[in-house]
This record gives structure tokens, C-alpha cells and sequence, in this order.
């Protein structure tokens, strides 16, 4: 009888972040496959790892135990692992350790000096991670009006669209014409759990509109969601029929600037995640909050005090907008974006 190994199980939804959060920590007993149920992931661990331990590590809900897992197939277990074989030892420690999960899509980003091995390491990621239909490299920065990248195929279908799945929300995707980022499912549902019945929301710069779908699904709210990129607001528009929603969502192709000049003072809760330059919005955010209204504000930080320069930034920005922090209730770090530089969000209640 095979013996029985530590697990940590958690909801499908938080599983991909789960398990790369674990495996970046060395944590996973990658001897054993992990065991995928209707509604929950079970993940074998090493010996080490204590209930203790994955509370201060992991922010989703588990379940930490012991079970008994069938041991992996023989053959290689990481990506580097494989590719022994496949190019220099002095290049191995730049094999990427971590991708994005994007519905049946995986993103890699491979560094200039493995470019002519992209090939080859899409090929041998698709040796261990079968369950993905298409293996992509990000090719250049985010850029343009629609802030959108290009993508290389390494291995499989040649798709960039998929549909992806957070908390139950069915999200049509399509990495080519719309920006889309998986490491904002936990603000995508923290958001949501703070909307109200009856509530009006704003979403400036919606994107495929992951928050206009979270919050829809769960109360009966209304979002109006703003994107200047035509091909979001049609992805939008998609996954309004892939899901049963309580609240109204209104999709509008425009500039959020220009669209809300109008609006003065008629919504309870403004998001304004934007890649690069939510500051310059602040103010079109201002005038249409009624006062006790709400600013998710994310912006791009870096320094030893992220939270400390997105609180003064926020605070100041407001101030110029001829309006007023009442409260800022949080500050956090969302995710790292580069070396010392994070994205942070700052809720604001605005006077």
C-alpha cells in the first residue's frame, strides 16, 4: 500500500495560483500528480510543511490533511529538468520557473539570451504540462492606445482566444486584441465582495471586464464598462452570454475621459485599473463619484514604501481634483510588476 503524504487542497478557482504559489516556494512533493476533484485541487506536499506554515503563505482557503497519491509518471519533473539535454548549462538558470494560466492557454516569458531555443522549451513545457492546448512566449511590452502585446507561438493550437474561468466567472479572452492579466483574480473577486445591492459602478478602463462580470454574477448592481479597445468591449460582450447574472452590465466603446464628462456625481464606486496611467483619470473619477463614493485607484510603485507612495499619491490626486480622502481603507501590494516595482491598489472613500 502506497503511503499516505501531506495535502493542501483548494477551490478550483484558486488552484493555478495556488500551486505556482507552492511550487515557487519549493513546497510541492513533486513525486505525486496532483489530484483534481469537481470543486477542488488536492496538492501533495513535502515533509516539512505544516497547516502553520501555509497559513502565513497562502492567502486563498484550504483544507491542509493527509491522503494517499499516485506516484508521477517517470520522466522529467521541471521544465529545466528537461531541456538538460536541449541547451548550454551556462543557460539553464534563465529557464523561465513560473508562466500565466489563461483558460487551455500557457504564457510563458523566455529572456533574449533562450530566444532561439523558444521552440524547444515550448516543446518540452508541453512534455510536462499536458493539459495545455497552446504554449505561448510573450514577444515585447504592452503598448499602444488598446494596450495590447504580441505573442510567439511555441507549441500547439494557433489561438490567442480562449475562454478563462475565475471564481465561476466565465471570461472570453483573447491575449492579441485585449488586455487581460490572471495574477488580478484575487482583486477581481475583492471587489466584487464589496459592492452593494442597487449599487452604480464604474469601470474605466474594463479590458475584457473581468470586474464587470465578477461583480454582475453576485449582486444586483449595475457597471457601466468603459474601454477604448472595440475588441474588448466585443469580448465583453461574449462572456455576458457565457454567464448567469443577477446585476446589469453596460458595455460602451469610448474614451472614459470624454464618456464621463457628463456624469457628474452619479456613481457609488469608480475601479480604475489601468496599465500606466490611471493618474491622469483621477479627476474624470471625482466628478462623477457622489460624495461617501468609493476610488479603487491601482497604480504602478516602487521604493521601500510601495503602499506608503500609493497612499500619498492617491490622497494628493484627489486633493487636486478639488475633492477629498475621507478614508483610505487599504493599501496593499496586488503584484509584482518588474525588479523593486509593484502595482498597488489603494481604496479611497472620496468627500
Amino acid at each position: 500500500m502506497m503511503p499516505s503524504r501531506p495535502y493542501v487542497s483548494v477551490s478550483l478557482a484558486h488552484g493555478e495560483d495556488v500551486r505556482r504559489r507552492l511550487l515557487d516556494l519549493g513546497l510541492i512533493d513533486i513525486r505525486y500528480k496532483i489530484v483534481a476533484s469537481d470543486d477542488a485541487l488536492y496538492i501533495p506536499l513535502t515533509d516539512e510543511v505544516t497547516e502553520e506554515l501555509l497559513d502565513a503563505k497562502l492567502t486563498a482557503e484550504f483544507s491542509f490533511g493527509e491522503r494517499v497519491f499516485t506516484p508521477a509518471a517517470e520522466g522529467p519533473k521541471t521544465l529545466t529538468e528537461a531541456l538538460q539535454d536541449e541547451i548550454p548549462p551556462e543557460l539553464l538558470d534563465l529557464v523561465p520557473r513560473a508562466y500565466d494560466l489563461v483558460g487551455k492557454i500557457a504564457v510563458l516569458e523566455i529572456p533574449e539570451a533562450l530566444q532561439k531555443y523558444s521552440k524547444v522549451i515550448g516543446r518540452a513545457f508541453h512534455s510536462i504540462h499536458e493539459n495545455f492546448e497552446t504554449v505561448l512566449s510573450k514577444q515585447g511590452a504592452i503598448s499602444g492606445q488598446t494596450r495590447v502585446r504580441e505573442y510567439v507561438l511555441l507549441w500547439g493550437e494557433d489561438t490567442t482566444k480562449t475562454v478563462h474561468t475565475e471564481y465561476g466567472c466565465r471570461l472570453a479572452v483573447d491575449l492579441s486584441k485585449a488586455y487581460f492579466s490572471p495574477r488580478l483574480l484575487e482583486e477581481h473577486n475583492r471587489v466584487a465582495s464589496l459592492v452593494q445591492e442597487g449599487e452604480a459602478v464604474l469601470d474605466m478602463f474594463c479590458g475584457v471586464g473581468p470586474f464587470a462580470i465578477h461583480i454582475a454574477r453576485r449582486v444586483r448592481a449595475k457597471v457601466l464598462a468603459i474601454d477604448i479597445n472595440p475588441h474588448a468591449i466585443e469580448l465583453l460582450r461574449e462572456s455576458l452570454s457565457l454567464n448567469r447574472l443577477v446585476g446589469i452590465v453596460e458595455p460602451v466603446v469610448a474614451d472614459a475621459s470624454q464618456y464621463v464628462a457628463a456624469m457628474e456625481g452619479s456613481v457609488d464606486r469608480v475601479i480604475m485599473n489601468h496599465p500606466s496611467g490611471a493618474q491622469a483619470f483621477v479627476k474624470d473619477a471625482c466628478g462623477v463619484l457622489r460624495p461617501g463614493g468609493v476610488l479603487h485607484y491601482y497604480d504602478f510603485v516602487g521604493g521601500e514604501d510601495p503602499e506608503g507612495e500609493a497612499r500619498g499619491n492617491v490622497a494628493r490626486l484627489v486633493e487636486e481634483a478639488g475633492r477629498a480622502c475621507k478614508d483610505i481603507t487599504l493599501v496593499r501590494r496586488v503584484r509584482d510588476s518588474a525588479p523593486y516595482e509593484y502595482q498597488v491598489v489603494a481604496d479611497a472613500v472620496i468627500e
